[in-house]
């Protein structure tokens, strides 16, 4: 992680990172290892990697993060969730993904288990992302020095937490992950750039002073659309919806545009840094950089 993110100077162009997923099959590590090399190749500040929940895919993300290490220069930050697991086995987590190399974290609570709702014991008695960032900053006190540097992110919602009570909670609970230790936040999707903008503008009168990265994807096509829109809890742009339909389902180039216009909005309004949600492939998010005119020569 670099320029603002690292050194609190802000950067000669604007900044960008991804977000990746593990593999679930063998062709599918082969393609998300091509993928890795393209992206890391345009010097990302970090490339992020999901953790399923009850730790589904530990391992998995495990042996991402490593190939991340090893074979590239990107600087890893792994993925952490609490959901349906306890605190020694959390902490314990943390250490081993330290043990590996790797120093940086997103701090996430996590979706319960499928089959699972919200007043199970399994879900109820899970630590909070504001606890899980006091505990990463508790074992990195317990660690030798050189083991003990790294940054913790966390996730903000500019749409409101699926189980927020109001928005000025979710930004109270934001500020909390400040003062607990938290360096910067990752938003989840959205599609419009005043949702982002006004939600960092009211977050900073009540005192967050942390970046906050938009995050963003360029979809392919009308299901990823619909998916993304469940996700962000509100409804896709109209038009966006339309045309995609009426392109047989399948335009990447009709999401690329439609990110492009997004981070130029976002950009122009302040925003520190372009967070890209990847889908695990390398084509569309290049296509946004070169766009903006983000990637070095060589490079693009």
């Amino acid at each position: 992680m670099n320029a603002l993110l690292l050194t609190g100077t802000a950067p000669t162009r604007a900044r960008f990172s991804f977000e990746v997923f593990p593999a679930r099959s063998g062709a599918a590590a082969l393609a998300l290892g091509n993928a890795v090399q393209h992206l890391a190749a345009v010097q990302p500040d970090f490339i992020s990697v999901t953790y399923g929940a009850n730790g589904s895919n530990r391992d998995a993300s495990l042996d991402l993060l490593r190939y991340l290490r090893d074979h590239s220069d990107a600087l890893p930050l792994a993925h952490l969730t609490t959901v349906g697991e306890s605190r020694e086995a959390v902490k314990a987590a943390i250490h081993g993904v330290i043990d590996s190399g790797v120093h940086d974290f997103l701090a996430l609570r996590g979706d319960p288990p499928r089959g699972f709702g919200e007043d199970d014991e399994l879900v109820a008695g899970s630590l909070s992302s504001l606890e899980l960032v006091r505990l990463i900053a508790e074992v990195r006190a317990e660690r030798p020095a050189f083991t003990s540097v790294g940054r913790t992110a966390v996730a903000a919602y500019p749409n409101g937490h699926p189980l927020s009570r109001s928005r000025e909670a979710d930004i109270d609970w934001l500020v909390a992950k400040q003062e607990a230790g938290a360096q910067f936040a990752i938003t989840q999707l959205f599609f419009r750039a005043e949702e982002y903008l006004g939600f960092v503008a009211e977050a900073r009168s009540r005192g967050l002073t942390m970046p906050v990265l938009p995050g963003l994807m360029p979809v392919s096509t009308s299901a990823q659309l619909r998916k993304v829109a469940s996700l962000a809890g509100r409804p896709a742009p109209v038009e966006l919806v339309r045309e995609m339909d009426d392109s047989g389902g399948y335009a990447p180039e009709l999401g690329v545009e439609h990110v492009v216009e997004l981070c130029r909005d976002l950009l122009a309004g302040g925003a520190p840094s372009i967070h890209l949600y990847t889908f695990n492939r390398h084509e569309q998010v290049l296509a946004v950089l070169r766009e903006l005119e983000l990637l070095e020569t060589a490079a693009a």
